[in-house]
């Protein structure tokens, strides 16, 4: 079953959320906006219990209506063997690159469809040539520390 949530109520629970906060940036979210008028969240960055590494991501998704959403992206096997076989392991599952090209693959299905993904999921079974550049110019002194 896929549940619509009411924007008003998710708008005041992210300010419930982050009441605490001092830092203006801390409580809004960044939201990644599609040419056809969706916005997406990551969910990690809402709550901070829900990881945000790994090829199974969260994410918020507002439609042009006000509607929203949560929706699952996964990043199959194969699409991880390849970039971490190209990027000679440079690219691990703890990278945010794995973050990155599941909002990216959202947010093109969004465009390309005007709507939700089928039962709030998408899955990524082909990196695009976009991808594999990503992955090539990925900066990965994150993985270091």
């Amino acid at each position: 079953m896929i549940q619509m949530l009411n924007p008003k109520t998710r708008t005041f629970e992210i300010k419930e959320r982050y009441s605490t906060h001092s830092s203006p940036a801390a409580r809004n979210p960044v939201e990644y906006q599609t040419e056809n008028g969706f916005a997406i969240i990551r969910l990690g960055d809402v709550d901070k219990s829900v990881s945000t590494v790994g090829t199974r991501h969260y994410f918020i998704v507002r439609d042009p209506f006000g509607y929203e959403l949560d929706i699952t992206v996964e990043i199959s096997n194969d699409p991880v063997a390849e970039v971490m076989w190209r990027c000679r392991g440079r690219i691990t599952l703890e990278s945010s690159f794995w973050i990155t090209c599941a909002e990216s693959h959202l947010a093109t299905y969004l465009w390309e469809n005007e709507d939700y993904p089928p039962e709030a999921k998408l899955t990524v079974d082909q990196l695009t040539i976009d991808d594999l550049d990503l992955a090539r110019r990925w900066n990965c002194d994150e993985e270091k520390d």
